[in-house]
């Protein structure tokens, strides 16, 4: 098992490029289970932020968020299943995942995208006997609700796992959701990507903080809404603090000055958004 990339030099293009194939991939297989099924994760801001002036870096791997209220009575080993016979797919090092090699032809090794299956922690899925699948269940992951609120489908041209042209429609978390998923995962792990993430998403949010504010004012109730303003607050209160310093890690510059701007970059973004959402 690979180690997990903690700086933006790590996330190799030909990683990237695998990844984007198989998204499409993923869009093409589940064509028929597209009402059920969220793109989430390092996605979301380079499928929604396409004309932004800095590119998102994009991910080198895809996870999906499933729809428990759609895919009751087995439905969601059906899907998994349905990847499985294309005989790309094998089931990964994790239960929640499955892996496929994608040759580039580029004279290289094939790479090997991992693809996550997330639901909310409420999510109970009908139990079968026998286990419709064995050895594989779907992570619950915290703030996973929210990516169900209102997604957005949006259409995703670009090559598939074999390398033919492909044009396919998804549905992926909208950005305001996407920001709070995100501030659960700074919650729950260590992983700098997700910083950048947020910041990026924050910082070309259309509408700018106050639209976003917005978003989140009218929501405060929820549980997951407010619990990810919580965790802003504990992980943000100052340049030194880790969400600050996740920025700097991640992006690894060895000029002192740039670290401390991209350090005051994170922790100003992030404290407009809740000064705007304290003024609400």
């Amino acid at each position: 098992m690979s180690p997990e990339p903690r700086q933006r030099d790590e996330y190799g293009q030909r990683q990237i490029e695998a990844a984007h194939r198989v998204l499409v991939d993923l869009g093409q297989v589940h064509a028929s289970f597209k009402d059920s099924l969220v793109v989430v994760g390092g996605w979301t801001p380079d499928l929604l932020l396409p004309d932004a002036e800095e590119r998102h870096i994009g991910s080198i791997d895809v996870d999906l968020a499933l729809d428990a209220s759609k895919l009751g009575a087995g439905l969601y080993a059906e899907l998994i299943q349905l990847l499985l016979d294309t005989r790309r797919y094998r089931t990964g090092e994790k239960e929640f995942q499955l892996a496929v090699e994608v040759d580039l032809e580029d004279g290289g090794k094939p790479v090997l995208v991992e693809v996550d299956f997330l639901a909310a922690q409420n999510v109970k899925w009908k139990k079968n006997k026998p286990k419709l699948l064995e050895g594989f269940r779907v992570l619950t992951a915290e703030g996973c609700n929210v990516a169900f609120h209102a997604p957005v489908e949006i259409t995703i041209p670009g090559r598939n796992v074999r390398g033919a042209a492909n044009t396919v429609h998804m549905r992926v978390v909208p950005l305001a959701d996407f920001v709070l998923m995100k501030a659960h995962a700074i919650g729950g792990r260590d992983k700098p990507k997700d910083v950048y993430d947020l910041c990026y998403a924050v910082e070309g949010y259309p509408g700018g903080l106050e639209a976003l504010s917005t978003d989140w004012s009218g929501r405060l109730s929820n549980r997951d809404v407010a619990r990810g303003v919580e965790i802003l607050r504990e992980k943000f209160p100052g340049v030194e603090a880790f969400g600050p310093q996740q920025l700097v890690e991640f992006h690894d510059s060895s000029n002192p000055d740039e670290r401390a701007m991209q350090a005051r970059r994170a922790f100003e973004l992030v404290n407009r958004l809740l000064g705007l959402l304290n003024s609400a």
